[in-house]
């Protein structure tokens, strides 16, 4: 058995089929996934196939299954056996949340384990932030320092037991345990989540150790708690995340969709966005100028524990990290990373190997929209349409990711963050060595961003491998393709904030005709200056100046977007005679552009703060638009000249800004389908591929897909993939391997 057959419950549920078919053999873990032995009536053994192929274990998942025969040796039981380490062939499973019967007999006080935070069984728990190697066996896990008691090595080995083979179990009497750390002394406490819990409702901030790193935690409702977090994480407007107790308490402050619970709810439990209720308890500078929440439900043990104790059903649960590092994940680099935040640890024993951020998702009509792939996810890896072996993708330099390439997988780490932060960077090699070594695999071609200045570009250049650079937003366009299967050629969209052209210049809304190895730029946006270079992108009233410059003439200056009348005689000039402003076609900077146009954020304090706010300002019931003008001369170009005038005459005329917002993503919607109505002309294919960014917008990718979808085109994102940078590594790799087949 080939797939995720590891760390699921396959063992014991391979047993318990075999005994009751009565059958005997043998099962046991290998480097190319389960192997078992079986033998009995040869109707039975194809009842036993039958079974194991249709019902696997809930967790599973079943790629491929290999069958032969062998000569019987009379076996008179079936036995489930030790490992042996071959060549690596199985799937390293996720981390998976806490499971029902787990959480249940956490609050049993009859239970032994009741009040055991570090609780988990088969079904549940750490798997890929404690795995040092593969076949999936605790001596090759960071539980092996933990001998097991008697009773927890009698359930190990107990078929008919929830923790048969569930290799961190563990309780009270032999496993690790969680103590309290305040002001750097351990407290002496029976109840370290108690004083804890106790701490948050005392408006403190607490770092909490959880699966793959440590949280931030405070009490959601404390506006007071809330200010200070974000003084002391230098956060000042980026929403943070909330673990609510229930999904009944979610429900009480956001719009909750069926999907949505089901995913809250999921084994992977990701963070979801969700659409806020317009009377809530939360504290405002949770989420300022949005309207999403994003939510989760406890995930561990130690969460669950947390949730029941403090006074409020809702925590803040951020990352343990200073601004732009990777999540703190041992101990005394949490101390050393976070002491300036906190005095108070909420800690265990159990190490953490491969640390891991929470995903982030949300949904659009059902349509699942990564927007960070972590814990939950990785390192499951995805099908490739071609040969990938040997190939590494380093990533780009925002939300990066790598990912490794064997077979016809791609192997796509957990994220590990901006490229910007030194302690960032140096935390590359040894994600990159741990999980190179956790699925066998070796490489020969790095792919990276054809960008010369990426930081992922100098970092590939340390890597003894053959280099291989790759577009942008080519690297988009395949990532959602090719996470689809498709192959062949296609049309695709790639809009985002800034990649490097292939003619040096700022690209970011791409129409291509591309395929795996190569494309075509066909169409883009009417590029537009951006004075100050990469200054523009932290300060948006820069790209709306230009593109009013470019619009209105002169007379662009007039309008007032926030600047001050030094500053903005020297950005007139620069916008007029080209000093340190490249031309760009960026879809990201016409956002920034427009939100700063009609007041909705005219500073940026974290990546992609205007779009995001530009869109949470929009009026849902809005149906209105502004014009604009598609022209073909050689590219098929997006003119937004009409559209900027028209935004002008809207604000000189006081129109409310959410009608204005509204009125602006409609217009991007219909400009973006007749652009690929008209790119579609010389295609054959009905499926137009999306990436980028811009493509974290629900109202963007709903508009374009209703709008595509009329004339019979279907819209094809990232398969469980983010479309901005998160996801990009899958499509260096992908467009590699096909180039070097």
């Amino acid at each position: 058995m080939e797939g995720v057959v590891q760390g699921v419950g396959f063992r014991p549920h391979v047993y318990r089929l075999a005994t009751s078919i009565g059958l005997t053999g043998v099962v046991k873990n290998s480097g190319k996934g389960v192997e078992i032995l079986i033998e009995g009536h040869e109707k039975l053994l194809l009842k036993f196939v039958r079974r194991l192929r249709s019902r696997p274990p809930p967790l599973a998942v079943i790629e491929r299954v290999v069958t032969q025969e062998a000569r019987a040796t009379g076996l008179r039981s079936f036995r489930v056996v030790s490992s042996r380490s071959t060549e690596i062939e199985t799937l390293p499973p996720p981390d998976l949340a806490i499971c029902p019967n787990c959480k249940a007999e956490l609050l049993d006080p009859t239970d032994r384990r009741f009040g055991y935070p570090l609780i988990n069984c088969t079904n549940c728990g750490p798997r890929f932030s404690i795995i040092r190697s593969l076949p999936y066996d605790r001596h090759r896990t960071t539980m092996s320092k933990f001998d097991l008691c008697r009773r927890c090595n009698s359930e190990y080995h107990d078929p008919s037991n929830r923790r048969f083979r569930a290799e961190p179990i563990s309780c009270p009497t032999c496993g690790p345990r969680v103590w309290y750390v305040k002001d750097g002394k351990p407290l002496k406490t029976s109840d370290p989540i108690g004083e804890a819990a106790g701490d948050i409702d005392r408006g403190k901030i607490v770092a909490v150790k959880g699966i793959g790193g440590f949280h931030l935690a405070a009490d959601a409702t404390n506006e007071d708690a809330i200010r200070s977090l974000r003084n002391l994480k230098r956060r000042h407007l980026k929403p943070f995340a909330i673990m609510a107790k229930n999904l009944s308490w979610v429900e009480k402050v956001a719009y909750v969709t069926e999907s949505e619970r089901t995913w809250l709810s999921s084994r992977s439990s990701p963070i979801v966005l969700l659409r806020k209720r317009p009377s809530n308890p939360l504290a405002p500078s949770v989420a300022p100028n949005l309207d999403t929440f994003g939510m989760m439900l406890p995930y561990t043990g130690i969460h669950a524990m947390l949730l029941r104790r403090t006074s409020s059903p809702f925590l803040v649960m951020t990352s343990g990290n200073p601004k732009d590092e990777v999540i703190a994940h041992r101990d005394r680099e949490a101390k050393r990373k976070l002491s300036d935040m906190t005095s108070s640890f909420l800690v265990h024993n159990r190490e953490i190997l491969n640390f891991e951020d929470d995903s982030v998702m949300r949904l659009a009509d059902d349509r699942v929209m990564m927007i960070r792939r972590s814990r939950g996810f990785a390192p499951l890896p995805i099908p490739s349409p071609v040969d990938v072996d040997g190939i590494m993708g380093i990533g780009a330099d925002l939300k990066n990711t790598f990912a490794i390439g064997k077979g016809n997988r791609v192997f796509i780490s957990q994220h590990i963050g901006d490229l910007e932060s030194a302690r960032t960077l140096t935390m590359m090699a040894p994600a990159i060595r741990n999980l190179g070594k956790l699925i066998g695999a070796s490489w020969r071609v790095i792919a990276h961003d054809m960008h010369p200045s990426y930081r992922s570009s100098e970092l590939a250049q340390s890597v003894r491998a053959t280099r291989m650079p790759i577009q942008h937003h080519h690297a988009h366009l395949v990532t959602s393709a090719a996470s689809n299967g498709v192959a062949e050629e296609a049309l695709g969209l790639a809009c985002d904030g800034t990649g490097y052209g292939e003619d040096g210049q700022v690209w970011g809304f791409e129409m291509m005709a591309f395929t795996p190895t190569s494309y075509r730029r066909i169409g883009a946006l009417l590029p537009f200056r951006l004075p100050g270079s990469d200054s523009a992108v932290l300060d948006p009233r820069r790209a709306a100046l230009s593109l009013l410059i470019c619009a209105l003439g002169g007379d662009g200056a007039k309008v007032d977007v926030g600047l001050a009348p030094r500053e903005l005689n020297v950005l007139v000039r620069m916008v007029e005679t080209g000093f340190n402003s490249p031309m760009a076609s960026s879809c990201g900077r016409l956002f920034d552009a427009v939100s700063a146009m009609i007041g909705v954020c005219r500073s940026t304090t974290y990546e992609g703060q205007p779009a995001i706010e530009l869109e949470s300002a929009s009026s849902p019931a809005e149906e209105g638009s502004y014009p604009y003008e598609l022209t073909s001369s050689g590219l098929i170009t997006l003119d937004h000249r009409p559209m900027v005038r028209a935004i002008v005459e809207d604000v000189v005329a006081k129109t409310p800004k959410g009608v204005i917002a509204a009125r602006f993503h409609n217009t991007l919607v219909k400009a973006m389908a007749e652009m690929i109505r008209t790119g579609a002309e010389t295609q054959d294919s009905r499926r137009v591929a999306v990436g980028g960014g811009s493509f974290c917008n629900s109202i963007l990718v709903k508009g374009l897909s209703d709008e595509l979808k009329e004339d019979g085109y279907e819209l094809v994102m990232p398969n469980l993939l983010p479309p901005n940078d998160g996801g990009i590594s899958y499509g260096q790799v992908v467009i590699a391997g096909a180039r070097c087949n």
